[in-house]
This record gives C-alpha cells, sequence and structure tokens, in this order.
C-alpha cells in the first residue's frame, strides 16, 4: 500500500479566506477529493469556550469509485499541538459530501493559526491527505450587562435584560423587590451577546413607591446579577378634603358651610360628612350631618352641617365617609374655629336685659359717676337750676354791650 502527501502543493493553492473556499489536492492526474469548506462557530469565541471546526468532504462525480475517510484531526499550525481526531469516520460515493465536526477550546486570547487534516483512501487503496489552513480570533471573556424599564400607561412594566459583552447568557431570572421582599419571577430563554431578553410585570397593584428589578444569570461558568430601582407612578385614587370652611355660630350652635373637594384622580361615591360627638361637640340633631353624594376627580360639592357646643371649643371634628373603587374610606378633619367660650355670637341685648342699643354695667346702690347723678332726681333739678342760671348772666351780658 502506497501513500502519497501532497500538503505542499496544497498550501500553494490556497487562494479562499481563512474559513472558506475549495482546497483540493494536486497531481498529475485531477483529484478525487476536495475539502469544500471549513467553519468555525461561533464566529468570536472567547478563551474556555467550545468551538466546532466542521470540514465538508466532497467526492467529484467524475471519480470512479466510492472514497474512504480513514482520519480527521485538527492541529495547530506549524506544530504537533492536536485539538481534535476522528478516525474511521465513514465512506463517500461520486458526487457527495461528509461533513464532520471537530471541537477545540483555548486558553489564551488572540489569533489562533491551525489546519485541518484529512486523509482518505481510493477503491485501489491508495491513501491521499489533505489540508485546510483555519484562523480563528480568540477574546478575552467580556460580562457585561444592561436592565433597561418602561411602563405603559395600563401599569404593566416591561423589564428588558441586554448583554454588552461577547459570552452568553444563560439561566436567566428577572425578579421585581420591594423592600428586600420578591414580589414576582419570571424565566426567560438565553441571551446571545448584543442580543436583548424581556419579561413584563404587572406593577399597578404592587404596594410600594419603588420598586427593585434584578436579573441574575450565568455566563462564563459564574453567576451574575444587575438591578435597577425605579419608582412607580401610580394614580391617585379619589381623596375628600374639606375646603374654604366657614363657621358662624348662633348661641350654641356652629354652622359649617364649605366645599367638599376630590383632590384625587378618580371618583368617589356616596360621600357623607357628619359632625362627630366628642363631649363638648356634638350633631345638632338632623343638620350634624350632610349626605353629598359622588364627587368627580378633581371636582367639588358644597355641604352644610351644624353642631352644638359647649364650654370652650376650638375646633369642631368633621367625619367623612365615601367609597373609592368600592372600597369604603372614612377619615376625620378638624375644622378650626374661633374660641367660642360657651356664649352667643349674635345677642341682641345685654346680659341686663338692658334694651338694645345700652350698654355698660348696671348702675349699682352706693356706687358714684355719672351713672349715679343721672338716676337722681334732686340732684338732676338743682342742675337745671345752675344751667338756667348761667344762661340769663350771659343774656345780661350780651345785651350791656
Amino acid at each position: 500500500m502506497r501513500r502519497t502527501w501532497r500538503s505542499a502543493a496544497l498550501a500553494v493553492l490556497v487562494v479562499a479566506s481563512a474559513l472558506t473556499g475549495t482546497v483540493t489536492a494536486v497531481s498529475a492526474d485531477q483529484p478525487d477529493v476536495q475539502l469544500s469548506s471549513v467553519t468555525v462557530s461561533p464566529d468570536d469565541p472567547t478563551t474556555g469556550e467550545s468551538v466546532t471546526v466542521e470540514t465538508t468532504i466532497s467526492n467529484l462525480a467524475s471519480t470512479n469509485g466510492t472514497v474512504d475517510v480513514t482520519a480527521v484531526y485538527l492541529r495547530k499550525s506549524g506544530r504537533s499541538t492536536e485539538y481534535g481526531r476522528t478516525t474511521d469516520v465513514g465512506s463517500i460515493a461520486p458526487g457527495s459530501t461528509l461533513t464532520v465536526p471537530l471541537t477545540a477550546s483555548f486558553d489564551s486570547a488572540g489569533e489562533q493559526r491551525l489546519t485541518v487534516h484529512v486523509t482518505v483512501r481510493d477503491a485501489d487503496g491508495e491513501h491521499t491527505s489533505y489540508e485546510y489552513p483555519v484562523s480563528v480570533d480568540v477574546e478575552d471573556p467580556v460580562v457585561k450587562a444592561g436592565l433597561s424599564t418602561t411602563t405603559n400607561d395600563s401599569g404593566q412594566t416591561t423589564a428588558t435584560l441586554t448583554n454588552y459583552g461577547n459570552v452568553n447568557f444563560t439561566d436567566v431570572t428577572i425578579e421585581t423587590l420591594a423592600d428586600g421582599d420578591v414580589l414576582d419571577s419570571q424565566y426567560t430563554f438565553d441571551v446571545d451577546p448584543a442580543e436583548s431578553r424581556s419579561v413584563a410585570f404587572d406593577t399597578e397593584d404592587y404596594d410600594a413607591d419603588t420598586v427593585t428589578f434584578r436579573a441574575s444569570y450565568t455566563a462564563n461558568g459564574e453567576t451574575h446579577e444587575t438591578t435597577r430601582t425605579v419608582a412607580l407612578e401610580h394614580e391617585v385614587t379619589g381623596r375628600i378634603r374639606l375646603t374654604g370652611v366657614e363657621a358662624t355660630q348662633s348661641g350654641s350652635t356652629v354652622t359649617l358651610d364649605g366645599d367638599a373637594a376630590n383632590i384625587g384622580g378618580t371618583d368617589v361615591d356616596s360621600l357623607l360628612v357628619s359632625v362627630q360627638d366628642s363631649g363638648s361637640v356634638a350633631p345638632s340633631g338632623g343638620a350634624g350631618e350632610y349626605f353629598v353624594g359622588s364627587v368627580d376627580a378633581s371636582e367639588f360639592a358644597t355641604f352644610e352641617l351644624d353642631a352644638s357646643v359647649s364650654g370652650d371649643v376650638t375646633s369642631i371634628p368633621v367625619e367623612l365617609t365615601y367609597l373609592v373603587d368600592g372600597e369604603r374610606v372614612t377619615t376625620t378633619q378638624s375644622i378650626s374655629v374661633a374660641s367660642t367660650g360657651g356664649a352667643s355670637t349674635n345677642q341682641s341685648a345685654g346680659a341686663s336685659g338692658a334694651p338694645s342699643g345700652m350698654s355698660g354695667p348696671p348702675a349699682s346702690s352706693g356706687s358714684g359717676g355719672i351713672a349715679a347723678t343721672l338716676t337722681s332726681g334732686p340732684v338732676l333739678g338743682g342742675l337745671v337750676a345752675v344751667l338756667v342760671a348761667l344762661g340769663g348772666g350771659l343774656y345780661y351780658l350780651w345785651n350791656r354791650e
């Protein structure tokens, strides 16, 4: 059995790129076999990553018989370092092809110059060898991820994990957390370099002002994670506040007039305002509560309440009960009023029962001053006599001139 080596002639005739092209062995006769292509995947492998080199071997249709592929192996160019080998691969009929994969990995970054070696045996038992040069660019692994979020009008937040490195992300999980507690968790597909994966969460019902999104994944044999904290823009539900309230008092009754304003973003139903009983303050009969009804978002409605007060009262508690999105809300708002002192602010007579327009305390027995003088009859007569005498003297002096 005779073995013919044609490696030198093959190297001269390589005109294709390092990864594709057709390389044939050269002899005086037309060769029976061609290495029609060699492909490498992934295109940009990293150190330690498995690389697949696929060699396609063609048996020309013009040949006279089947050839057997006895060996395919991958070596570092110019060296004896071998990365993979397979033997007794199979037979190739005329006009057919056979693809043989080999795997390899590299410990250092940079350009790796390799050679694919193929040995075939024809029907006469003669062996022929072929070579194909391969160049592989190996990079150091870079793990770099980005996590972004967007929230739509329906309160749904989409979290997107982007792979900015050159290493695949596997076992990818994206979670939502509030105050350190996991609220929701979703798995997603692997993320290749320069690609993204997204998952959606219903964050509208989250009882939190901020939420943290955390993406966990495996890259280059290690577990990594990246986080992003965002503020949730919850819709402000309906909320009632009493505004522009005026308090007027008549006797022991204080009347409150004002507006019940909805300062929220949703409608409020079945609003009832009522005076709370707090000892010194009590509802004044049926006027102590007022049913307002519905108040649309950012609108208001008027109300009027009467409260009975006793003692020194500076504020009146008013209870508000209403429905928001089918849930009942009860709150209390204190309305400030001037100190009542337990007396009426609209009295029409003095405490002594004096006629309207008279003021000051009544004269008491033995007291002096003008009040006492005006209530004494004899003294009043003497005063009148003095005034008459003075008037007569002035008249005399006037006529004398």
